[in-house]
């Protein structure tokens, strides 16, 4: 026999799963499981979750093949989140019909007028809450009638299976859920011996308090929980309230909203269900006093003093900030400290007004020119390095790094006129090899100036083959580099790539204008390095793959194949930008279910990956 409690919620869920967890051996002892599957700590919520995305078929698989392990004991499953119209809508039929006959849904259910209350302070004290607590009630209405979901569950699972609770404290036996739950779906009738946890473990605190705390949550003045912990220890007058936030008339519009949904409840599932929706106490006299003048003051002060004194005692056992340590000096960028005065290298820096070329001979055989992309282009900080100088520096390779502070796409005379002038010194000719790269604007860049070194090697992530207007007129991005000046030198990729031995061009083919200026790069010597999810931005997410290093010296050193390079991105399948990008995708191509199951895809393989 399968349990599964499904709250609803602000029923006292978060204390029956801390007793189900605290007490798992000695329940275990008396031939009860609390399911281990699909459960993380406290409650199964993953397996709600789950089967929210439409991917729950797995883990509820898992959950059968524990209880079918030890079919002689009673398995408990417990989350609030399952009371969801969403939940139910997805759970799998087949699966569902496997649960029939050997599950009890339990629902405890709360008075509607009390529940909106409940959420209204629990959304309060974590800064959530709207000021008009009215303009909160009439959103919160249409949330407030149960009959949809326990409809579904019945459908699912069988009427006879679903069993309902009053959540009610004057009902429960001495108002605990715990001894209810135990007695009337574990069969335990005494909780003697069994662990307990002390306190309430989410106290119902008066509004005046709720909304002083959400308003230290939205500030970020203290950690809410740390608080309510020491408050939850002060003795509860004045702090511990119901009834204190809408008045007896806003509860009766509540309870007239949902009157025949609560009778068709009632008729359907559990006639005398209707003694909890009784609402005589809404007609006592009394009903309204916690909104007086006098007791709201009360509570306000209350409420100040005791979180002036719990936020006393979270400081208290904070340990003081360290003493502020003197700023470090600014370090120095790495191709400095290399041909500075007491650097061991050759090398030299020439700024040209709008970009920098920055020189450092690490020896004849291997020579790595790299271009900034727009990220670079912002970076003002003292030991900025050009594009690739680690990598560089790592494989003892030469690197002329050409350094942009401005967005055109390297359209500048002068730096124009310094490429001519050092290739007609020599200066790319005395190296054995020559490769050059980037990304986007920096992959235009070393396709474009790569003509000026017959023979190189070029890698370019994502690049842009020209911005000019008239060349690429469905080219509508980078505003700055398509009003640069088109008619300089170097100004078409497409033609400088074929002087190059070697050209790789990593993009993703799901991308458009991408995929469109990988079309314009072709010829016998140019390869295309198809990388579907990587997006644009492919050289940052094969670097947060671990792999930019790796294609970069494959390329480079002559070592890199496209079978290679296909093996070492199958890695992006735990990488956040290539699910945001993949599923981006999906649904711009009206496949939404196809991108609910790549992120449950994504979820497990990340979760693989961790193990």
């Amino acid at each position: 026999m399968l349990i599964l409690h499904i709250g609803s919620p602000k029923t006292g869920t978060t204390a029956l799963q801390q007793f189900l967890h605290d007490n798992e051996d000695a329940l275990r002892a008396r031939g009860i499981n609390y399911v281990r599957a699909a459960r993380a700590h406290l409650a199964h919520n993953p397996l709600a979750l789950a089967i929210a995305e439409g991917d729950g078929a797995r883990l509820l698989a898992d959950v059968l093949r524990e209880c079918d392990a030890a079919p002689d004991r009673l398995h408990v499953l417990s989350s609030e989140i399952l009371f969801r119209s969403i939940v139910t809508q997805r759970m799998p039929r087949d699966l569902a019909a496997a649960l029939r006959g050997r599950v009890r849904v339990i629902c405890y259910l709360r008075r509607q007028d009390r529940y909106a209350e409940a959420i209204y302070k629990q959304r309060a004290k974590n800064g959530l809450a709207l000021d008009d607590r009215a303009a909160f009630l009439d959103g919160f209405l249409p949330r407030l009638r149960y009959s949809q979901v326990l409809g579904d569950y019945a459908d699912l699972m069988g009427e006879a299976a679903l069993h309902l609770r009053p959540f009610d404290r004057r009902l429960l036996p001495e108002g605990d859920i715990v001894a209810d739950f135990a007695a009337e779906c574990l069969g335990i009738d005494d909780l003697t011996g069994f662990a307990r946890a002390g306190g309430d473990a989410n106290p119902t605190l008066s509004v005046e308090l709720s909304e002083m705390l959400g308003r230290i949550a939205g500030e970020r003045l203290g950690n809410v929980r740390e608080l309510i912990r020491e408050i939850a220890r002060l003795p509860p007058d004045d702090l511990a309230v119901s009834r204190d936030t809408f008045t007896p008339a806003q509860l009766r519009a509540v309870m007239d909203h949902v009157a025949a949904d609560n009778a068709a409840l009632c008729a359907r599932f559990r006639p005398d269900l209707a003694a909890l929706f009784d609402l005589s106490d809404l007609d006592d006299p009394q009903a309204g006093a916690a909104l007086a003048p006098e007791a709201v003051a009360r509570r306000s002060r209350a409420g100040a003093l005791a979180l002036a004194r719990a936020m006393q005692i979270v400081a208290e056992r904070t340990p003081p900030p360290a003493a502020p340590q003197p700023p470090e000096p600014p370090a120095l960028p790495l191709w400095l400290t290399e041909i500075g005065p007491a650097g061991p290298r050759k090398g030299f820096c020439h700024w040209l007004g709008h970009h920098g070329v920055v020189f450092v001979d690490r020896g004849p055989g291997q020579l790595l020119v790299s271009f900034d992309n727009l990220h670079n282009v912002g970076d003002t900080r003292p030991d900025r390095a050009p594009w690739a100088a680690k990598l560089a520096a790592e494989r003892g390779w030469s690197h002329l790094g050409v350094m942009s502070r401005r967005p055109d796409w390297f359209r500048d005379p002068a730096l124009i006129d310094w490429f001519h002038d050092a290739a007609a010194r020599g200066f790319l000719a005395g190296f054995a090899r020559v490769g050059f790269a980037g990304a986007s604007m920096g992959g235009f860049g070393a396709l474009a100036f790569s003509a000026l070194a017959p023979g190189a090697t070029v890698i370019a992530f994502s690049p842009q083959s020209t911005l000019a207007p008239d060349l690429v007129p469905w080219e509508q991005r980078f505003a700055p580099g398509r009003a640069a000046d088109w008619t300089l030198g170097f100004g078409d990729a497409a033609h400088s790539v074929a002087a190059a031995d070697r050209a790789w061009i990593v993009y993703d083919p799901f991308h458009r204008a991408d995929r469109q200026h990988a079309d314009r790069l072709s010829g016998p010597n140019v390869t295309h390095l198809r990388a579907p999810g990587l997006g644009h931005k492919s050289a940052l997410v094969l670097n947060r793959m671990g792999c930019l290093k790796a294609v970069m010296t494959g390329a480079i050193e002559g070592s890199l194949t496209r079978a290679g390079f296909h093996a070492m991105i199958r890695a992006r399948r735990t990488v956040y930008l290539y699910r945001q990008e993949m599923t981006a995708h999906l649904t711009a191509r009206g496949q939404p279910d196809r991108a609910t199951r790549l992120r449950a895809a994504f979820r497990r393989n990340r979760q693989r990956a961790a193990q």
